[in-house]
């Protein structure tokens, strides 16, 4: 009885072993993952009134001025604002004036830089295995310990088919990925 089943299990193995199924190639799995990535940059420059050039263009009106209105305008302090915007960067500019000269400048930038990263991770898919291992056993109703050896066969579409002898038993097993 013993003989026989081994035989079998040694028939049932080779079978495995030497199935006539080919193996057709698959192609990769290909992952592509693209990330952009906005970063800010900020310049900020300032100038005093004497190193800007500049040139004055007045205009002659026929109404008649108070004096005093007229000091009040020259020696008043005006800002002019001014904002320019690019794609996504904006760009600022502040003009201090008075006394018909430009006082100081201010110029602040806030550049916006994109970044595109294009990350291709390619996987191939999974293979038929054959694997050889080494294994211990404990019976429990005599207590006896053996040593053997075990062959796994690993395919991704049929499951995987173990068949292992020890100095105990033999045994023969079939697992299925859930």
């Amino acid at each position: 009885m013993k003989s026989v089943i081994i035989t079998l299990l040694i028939a049932v193995l080779i079978f495995f072993i030497f199935d006539k199924s080919k193996y057709i190639g698959q192609d990769p799995i290909i992952i592509t993952q693209i990330d952009t990535i906005y970063s800010t940059d900020t310049l900020v420059k300032y100038k005093k009134g004497k190193d800007i050039p500049f040139e004055i263009y007045r205009v002659l009106e026929d109404t008649i001025h108070d004096t005093i209105q007229v000091f009040n305008d020259y020696y008043a302090y005006r800002v002019y604002l001014d904002t320019i915007k690019q794609d996504s960067s904006t760009f600022y500019i502040k003009d201090t004036i008075t006394q018909n000269k430009i006082q100081s400048r201010a110029f602040k930038a806030e550049i916006a830089y994109k970044t595109i990263y294009n990350t291709t991770t390619i996987t191939k898919p999974e293979r038929n295995a054959v694997y050889l291992g080494f294994l211990g056993d404990l019976r429990a109703f005599d207590n006896k310990v053996g040593i053997g050896i075990g062959l796994g066969y690993y395919s991704p579409k049929k499951g995987l088919f173990l068949l292992n002898a020890t100095t105990n038993q033999y045994s023969l097993g079939y697992y299925k990925k859930f």
